[in-house]
């Protein structure tokens, strides 16, 4: 699949001849930590025109003196330095996404994200968040693959196959507590945002936190407001996370999202003669070539989170399923924007391991087929596409899982915030609007954008809104209470 061949030519760049959580803790012992406004910038080894640098955080945040780690920050320099505006983090989503790894903030998603044209106001900082790239990350035994009916995949789980589900995934999730240590025990987004207050204070952005956090990212920035409220300056939070859900219903938002945006890319083929399947049953050739070959379904549901954009979303998937529809394979291809949805099965274990231990330290376990079989059930004839994403994902991906939340799900408790700005699409397939309006109720004084658009995050995919995040950053006065983009 592209995705693992994509992951692996990461591997292989970064690692050299050292696997990757042996080199990251050679660098560790050998990079003194950063200090307050005293980063040491050198030219990243995975990055040509990027500068990278290390900030010591401490595993377990109630213990400041205790075991550390090393966080590795990114940055692409202002093309012009006397006009930068400062430092402006990109907080990572997925989550798994870092500098580099999982397609990159500064690899696969650096044009998508306009980071160049960023650079022309700000130093674009980003980080591998703890657990991910070459901040410590996470190891785990090979998964093992729970089976599954051919109803299972179909979204339809039987009890049964519910407990065999929790039982590899409890036996998986031992593997990493064991291989990987303490940090296995604090990747909560609670731990995300005391990183991200470290962050800050190394940048020397003294006047408070500038950034833009996106996907999963956004459970880390909301978290960072609930402890860090009064060192915000401007933060834009894009494709939002509802951390006031419990994970089932999550996953059904997620599910019924996802198949909306399968519902959006047929029509759209309906309508487009570009499209690679315009004049066919999108939704008959999609069910057929899927019976042969299952392994396209989460490629399609990736691709469905870059919408329109030629290279990446739509148009790649009509063009891979018309080239399987016909008996021929596909060729490797670019990965789509990151969205806050398992990694494919073929990445490596400790990517898995390092999703999972991060939603289900933010979410908890989730034991007992009988308070999902209802929503199982009644998605299976809702969504019928992508029905398999609640059973075997959300809240599949924590089924078995053997610790308590450390970070459960809540209601924000935040005072008022006219410096944060909830943005959201309207067809998103990873984040539905419904969540983005229940974060932006949740933060008094907040600010709204919404953008007419396919997609996930609205950054990205609309230009009305990328322009409106640009000027809220540098002035969070500049924007309206609500924002609307029709494109």
């Amino acid at each position: 699949m592209a995705l693992r061949l994509f992951s692996l030519l990461l591997v292989l760049g970064v690692s050299g001849l050292l696997p990757l959580h042996q080199r990251a803790a050679a660098q560790e012992a050998a990079t003194p930590a950063a200090t307050r406004g005293d980063l040491h910038w050198e030219p990243c080894d995975d990055v040509a025109d990027a500068e990278c640098a290390w900030v010591a955080v401490p595993i377990d945040t109630a213990q400041p003196d205790g075991s550390q780690l090393n966080l590795r920050l990114g940055r692409l320099p202002a093309l012009d330095p006397s006009l930068s505006l400062g430092s402006l983090l990109i907080i990572p989503g997925g989550p798994g996404v870092g500098i580099t790894a999982a397609g990159g903030t500064f690899g696969i998603l650096r044009p998508i994200f306009h980071l160049d044209e960023l650079r022309e106001t700000y130093d674009v900082v980003t980080y591998d968040p703890r657990g991910i790239g070459q901040s410590s990350p996470v190891r785990c035994a090979p998964a093992p693959l729970a089976d599954a009916s051919k109803d299972a995949l179909n979204g339809v789980m039987s009890a049964a196959e519910f407990e065999e589900l929790a039982r590899v995934n409890a036996t998986f999730a031992e593997s990493c507590f064991t291989e990987t240590g303490e940090l296995m025990n604090h990747l909560s987004a609670k731990d995300a945002a005391a990183d991200i207050e470290q962050i800050r204070q190394a940048l020397g952005q003294d006047d408070g936190l500038v950034a833009y956090a996106g996907s999963y990212g956004t459970l880390y920035a909301t978290a960072y407001l609930e402890q860090y409220g009064d060192h915000v300056k401007a933060l834009v939070i894009d494709g939002v996370v509802d951390h006031s859900l419990d994970l089932a219903p999550y996953g059904v938002r997620w599910v019924q999202s996802t198949e909306d945006a399968f519902f959006r890319f047929e029509e759209w083929c309906a309508e487009d003669p570009s499209c690679a399947l315009h004049g066919q049953d999108v939704a008959a050739v999609f069910d057929t070539v899927v019976a042969s070959h299952p392994e396209i379904r989460p490629m399609v549901r990736a691709r469905l989170s870059a919408g329109r954009i030629p290279d990446l979303g739509w148009p790649v998937i009509a063009e891979m399923l018309a080239t399987l529809a016909r008996g021929e394979s596909l060729g490797a291809s670019p990965e789509p924007a990151a969205s806050p949805v398992p990694p494919d099965p073929g990445l490596q274990s400790g990517d898995l391991g390092l999703f999972r231990g991060v939603l289900c330290a933010d979410f908890g376990p989730q034991d007992g087929y009988e308070a999902l079989a209802a929503d199982n059930a009644a998605l299976a004839e809702q969504a019928p596409h992508f029905a398999w994403l609640y059973s075997l994902e959300l809240p599949g991906s924590c089924a078995g899982w053997p610790r308590a939340a450390t970070n459960p799900p809540h209601r924000l408790q935040v005072g008022p915030h006219p410096n944060v700005l909830v943005a959201n699409g309207t067809h998103d397939p990873a984040t539905p609007l419904v969540a983005a309006v229940a974060v932006w109720s949740q933060i008094p004084q907040a600010r709204l954008l919404i953008a007419d658009v396919d997609g996930h995050q609205v950054l990205p995919v609309s230009r009305c809104a990328f322009e409106a995040e640009v000027r809220f950053l540098s002035d969070p006065s500049s924007l309206p209470t609500t924002t609307f983009c029709p494109n």
